[in-house]
């Protein structure tokens, strides 16, 4: 009976371990994407989305994916016209951290074989009032400088159809 009841505990335990690790990931899940933000005459911001995105699962997983635009034109006299080409860039897994930080095991990066297998630490926020908009800062060398900036827009929550 001591055994079954420890057990027990420990399940329960663990379960509630993995339930605090769902809600501290909620806020990230989606479909993300990179953007440039740019001042307004006016004094305000405005961002302009990129070709970028970063989807971010459920089961901790992020894909980011890229499209690249290129010119279709069969004949000379023919008008170009553009296609966009989509692509994964680099995918792997998330841990989470504490205060808004996680660690992003970059499993493959397509682009920069010398980033595979390799681990990025971010430290993430949302604007105030509106977790639409996440600010990342990253440093793929573990030091507290060089640290880059990015601004992630949210196009889709995980799970929307």
């Amino acid at each position: 009976m001591l055994l079954l009841a420890i057990m027990l505990l420990g399940i329960t335990n663990a379960s509630a371990q993995q339930n605090d690790e769902d809600l501290k990931i909620k806020p990230l899940l989606g479909l993300w994407q990179y953007a440039e933000e740019v001042a307004t005459p006016d004094g305000g911001t405005t961002f302009i989305g990129k070709q970028i995105y970063k989807n971010i699962t459920c089961d901790k997983k992020y894909y980011v994916t890229a499209g690249v635009n290129i010119p279709i034109k069969q004949s000379e006299a023919q008008e170009t016209k553009t296609s966009t080409i989509t692509f994964i860039t680099q995918e792997g897994d998330i841990v989470l951290g504490s205060d808004n930080s996680y660690l992003e095991y970059i499993n493959n990066h397509y682009l920069d074989n010398s980033l595979n297998n390799t681990i990025s630490w971010l430290r993430y926020r949302f604007v105030e009032n509106n977790p639409n908009i996440l600010y990342l800062e990253y440093n793929l060398n573990g030091t507290d400088e060089n640290w880059v900036s990015e601004v992630w827009l949210r196009v889709m929550p995980y799970g929307a159809k």
